[in-house]
């Protein structure tokens, strides 16, 4: 009984669907036609508003399964059709064309579905040749789009049971009028070429067969899917299909109804070369095609003379074309995302070594700071070169501890970098202390040598060079000055261990350096930080603030070697690392050669992909190891017609995780309101704090990451290189 029954067309808004959906509608069906509509809704104005209809607008990757609440059959037609416009992105097609078809089909046949009728297609047969295939002949996709269409008909029809049944229909190559005409499939493009240029083509030498059905007969089958009994159709696919023809002899019928010259081109071979038999459906279902070739080529051109198609070359008569266009369209704009996935902008690497240390660790009954912080601090020690290495529950703690240890209080400046996290100058603040800010260098964003003089007051204590993005600063020239001043230097390596400078490990230079464990840095320890030093005072000194200013740590304490008491030697700070984060630590160092090995790799790739664009990365200076923590680019903002958040917000919509690092502290309120300062005070930090914006960059990336950003990156690039601003990214830039 049809009238009540609710049917849902996947795909409705296209060649097919927008043909099927009126005449269901007209059969009485109340239809929900869902569709993405690349190709613009207008392909269901003549049944617009009508009571039972109701229109949806999603994505089959997405779809919502509430919206088969009410349900009775579903005819899944959505995919990226013709060959060329599948081979534009593999993976697009097989999520649409097969992993969302079967995903459907089975919340389906959980939800009550009774019948789900699959599009195929009879190219999945691929090159058979003279042979009259049947549906017992064996496949042979050629194409992506043969192959998405074989794997999703298989597992479709293997879902078939008493309650659910699913049918695939391979249709032949279609032809005829629709509102959502093509002007790419092959009767419809002759017919085309024919009417306007009266000249045919026929490509891969003619000589390849080809079944071929009108458009009013594909839906009408599917209007007999939906009719039969079910015991009909369960778990069965058919050819449907009018007539077999060679590619040639329909250059011929064309030329016959409407007159044109035939120009073979037997050099491009068509490996598509097959003819099929459609006897199973008549004699199953009682379906037999009503419209030959004639017909369909007699409308079209018919239509093509009438001037009911003003511009026959627009986009949205042709697949490939405006695939293409969706494609290259920023999502943010609507376009297709480049991921459907988000990309985190970093994730650290874990395995089971760590996972296995945790454990033991926690089953040891001894989970604070104790061997195996021990252990983790002597690795440190032997990998930097370094005399001692003090581990700390975060960086922070470490430059905090290290300031301190240097004797940074009330009154006293530090020279410090204001392209950087916020610690490096708030410790100095805790001190009592001020952060003189120095400008960067504009190509590296590390601190500028050749401005550090001019900052250097009697106050003045102590200089904390920030590694930005894993790249050492020019450590010989900040060195010397420090020294001809007498000023500590304390390095905020964050973003470095493993650099190296002139052969030195960062780490082995200076009174004090720092480094991070935070879980997306190069290694990780959870939370964590190690500060290293050949200082012996300093690091005693450095232990016993960061452990409330007392002689001995808890391992010391506690265990059946310990001493009886402990001394407050001085005020001190609870920043101790914990075993649980030692036991990370211990499985990470030894990863972190690999590490950087991949961040170095894909670091490479991103070079080569950006060399043309309208944007820099960071400079890399000679006789350095680049620890390649981040990578960072500057946006040339004149050649782009959008601005660096702009920018961010496009690739987010690309399903890319992105960073910014960092906005200057001078232009932060606290900087602003506390020591007045200006923007244009520092005006190279002021200038790449509008520019720069960081990439993912870690090694759980796969290369196919790393290439789907570079893709997005280029595609953001290429759409608003020298564009005036979009209003829809100046909208989202507002939100």
């Amino acid at each position: 009984m049809r009238a009540g029954q609710t049917v849902l067309i996947i795909g409705a808004g296209g060649y097919l669907g927008s043909v099927l959906t009126p005449m269901l509608l007209d059969d009485g069906y109340r239809v929900v036609a869902f569709d993405k509509f690349y190709f613009g809704r207008e392909t269901l104005a003549a049944v617009e508003g009508h009571p039972h209809l109701r229109v949806i607008e999603g994505d089959v990757r997405t779809f919502d399964p509430s919206l088969l609440e009410g349900v009775h059959s579903v005819l899944y037609m959505a995919a990226l059709s013709n060959d060329p416009a599948c081979e534009l992105d593999a993976a697009w097609t097989t999520a649409v064309n097969r992993d969302a078809a079967i995903h459907i089909a089975e919340l389906c046949r959980e939800r009550g579905v009774q019948r789900f009728v699959f599009a195929s297609s009879c190219s999945v047969y691929g090159a058979g040749g003279d042979t009259v295939l049947t549906e017992q002949s064996e496949v042979n996709p050629v194409s992506t789009y043969a192959k998405s269409k074989v794997e999703a008909e298989q597992k479709i029809l293997a879902l078939s049971s008493p309650t659910f049944h699913t049918v695939a229909l391979r249709k032949a190559t279609l032809f005829g009028m629709s509102s959502r005409m093509r002007f790419d499939l092959a009767v419809n493009v002759m017919t085309l070429h024919a009417v306007e240029k009266k000249q045919i083509y026929v490509t891969g030498g003619g000589e390849q067969w080809r079944p071929f059905l009108h458009v009013r007969d594909a839906a009408r089958a599917y209007q007999t899917c939906l009719s039969v009994p079910v015991e009909l159709v369960s778990g069965q696919a058919f050819n449907v299909a009018a007539q077999n023809l060679k590619i040639r002899e329909l250059a011929e019928a064309v030329t016959r109804r409407v007159g044109a010259e035939v120009h073979l081109v037997p050099d491009d071979t068509d490996k598509r070369d097959y003819r099929v038999s459609a006897s199973r459906i008549e004699q199953t279902l009682g379906f037999r095609p009503e419209r030959d070739i004639e017909s369909g080529i007699d409308s079209i051109a018919a239509a093509l003379r009438n001037g009911e198609f003003k511009n026959t070359q627009d986009a949205r008569y042709y697949t490939l074309r405006t695939l293409k266009r969706v494609l290259e369209t920023p999502a943010i704009q609507g376009g297709e995302a480049v991921r459907q996935m988000f990309l985190p902008f970093a994730l650290p690497q874990i395995g089971k070594e760590e996972e296995d240390e945790v454990v033991d660790t926690l089953r040891s009954g001894w989970i604070t700071t104790g061997p195996k912080t021990k252990r983790f601090e002597d690795m440190c020690r032997e990998y930097l070169g370094c005399r001692h290495a003090v581990a700390f529950n975060s960086c922070t703690a470490s430059l905090h501890v290290g300031v301190a240890a240097a004797g940074i209080g009330p009154g006293d400046e530090v020279i410090t970098s204001p392209i950087s996290w916020p610690a490096a100058a708030s410790v100095v603040i805790h001190q009592g202390g001020k952060p003189v800010f120095v400008d960067v260098e504009p190509d590296t964003l590390n601190l500028d040598p050749n401005r550090i003089e001019a900052a250097i007051t009697s106050r003045t204590k102590a200089i904390i060079p920030v590694h930005m993005a894993g790249q050492p600063c020019d450590m010989e020239a900040i060195s010397r000055i420090a020294n001809r001043h007498k000023l500590a230097v304390i390095e905020d390596a964050a973003h470095a261990i493993g650099a190296e400078y002139r052969g030195r490990k960062i780490g082995s230079l200076s009174l004090a350096t720092t480094f991070s464990f935070y879980p997306i840095k190069n290694m990780t320890t959870i939370e964590g930080g190690v500060l290293a030093t050949d200082d012996d005072e300093f690091a005693e000194n450095a232990r016993i603030i960061g452990n409330h200013g007392i002689s001995r740590d808890a391992w010391k304490r506690y265990s059946s070697q310990g001493p009886l008491h402990w001394q407050l030697l001085r005020p001190g700070f609870k920043y101790n690392m914990s075993d649980i984060q030692a036991s990370v630590g211990l499985h990470q160092l030894p990863r972190l050669e690999g590490f950087l090995r991949t961040r170095e790799e894909y670091a490479g790739l991103y070079d080569a992909a950006f060399q043309d664009l309208p944007l820099r990365p960071l400079a890399r200076r000679l006789g350095i190891r680049h620890a390649h923590h981040l990578y960072i680019v500057l946006l040339e903002l004149e050649r782009l017609g959008i601005t660096r958040d702009e920018f961010l917000l496009a690739l987010k919509a690309e399903n890319i995780g992105i960073g910014v690092h960092f906005i200057s502290l001078h232009l932060h309120p606290y900087y602003q309101e506390v020591q007045h300062m200006q923007p244009q005070d520092l005006p190279v930090a002021y200038d790449v704090s509008q520019r720069l914006l960081s990439l993912p960059l870690y090694p759980k990336m796969t290369v196919a990451d790393v290439n789907q950003v570079i893709q997005a990156v280029r595609k953001i690039a290429a759409a608003y290189a020298t564009q005036a601003k979009p209003a829809a990214m100046a909208a989202a830039a507002g939100r």
